[in-house]
């Protein structure tokens, strides 16, 4: 089992998430898009049961790393770019339920490849940063998205994002610092910095979910942890 992450990571989460990993690919990009999220996996891939799908301008250093793993991907139709619409377009995630977006801002190949699943459609284009899902259940740090989620009846957590840290904004988002493999959710940082970190890592457990938190600072927002394997 391999994982993706934010090269710009802090060192101490980095070395934490190698003693659950076989291998760890720092993920960056340059002169793509946004600053703040060029090294945000989840700007560039879409995650589903199925695998992986790529943005087709993804850094040819990661494609290289899951050809070397023997990682199944797909490409998708749009590149990744800097305005708005061009940066959302891999930021989405789906449940065995639900694909959870803003109604037609993922790139199309997602969109057929979710078809079957419900649409919630969000007020948030960045999806995947602003939410995490864990079996039926989301927590989110937008408040926008908890209006969309109490009016469909999913259950959910909010998390405040005031001191979740990112590059070159005043604070990031709860999905951007999460992960997920088998019963383990991962965390980019410590939860229990968080006035609202005791509260959440008792909602995470009381899915029969063990919570990792990868270092002892605040969390950081780098755009997910990607298992694959």
């Amino acid at each position: 089992m391999y994982a993706i992450i934010d090269k710009r990571t802090p060192l101490d989460v980095k070395n934490n998430l190698a003693k659950y990993t076989n291998d760890i690919f720092e993920f960056s990009s340059k002169g793509i898009t946004y600053n703040s999220i060029s090294g945000h996996p989840d700007i560039f891939i879409f995650q589903d049961e199925k695998g992986l799908v790529l943005a087709p301008n993804t850094p040819k250093s990661l494609i290289e790393f899951l050809n070397n793993k023997a990682i199944n991907y797909s490409f998708g139709i749009k590149n990744v770019g800097e305005n708005l619409d061009d940066s959302v377009l891999y930021n989405c995630l789906t449940s065995e339920k639900h694909f959870f977006c803003k109604k037609n801002k993922p790139d199309v190949s997602i969109q057929q490849r979710s078809s079957q699943k419900t649409l919630i459609n969000l007020p948030q284009a960045f999806a995947r940063c602003s939410m995490f899902v864990i079996k039926d259940k989301v927590v989110t740090s937008d408040k926008g998205i908890l209006n969309v989620l109490k009016k469909n009846v999913i259950d959910y957590f909010y998390f405040d994002p005031s001191e979740i840290k990112i590059k070159d904004h005043k604070n990031g988002f709860i999905g951007g610092t999460m992960g997920s493999i088998n019963n383990k959710v991962f965390f980019l940082g410590n939860i229990l910095k968080h006035h609202d970190g005791e509260a959440l890592y008792k909602f995470i457990s009381n899915q029969g979910k063990d919570v990792i938190c990868l270092g002892n600072d605040y969390l950081y927002d780098g755009g997910s942890i990607f298992f694959v394997s």
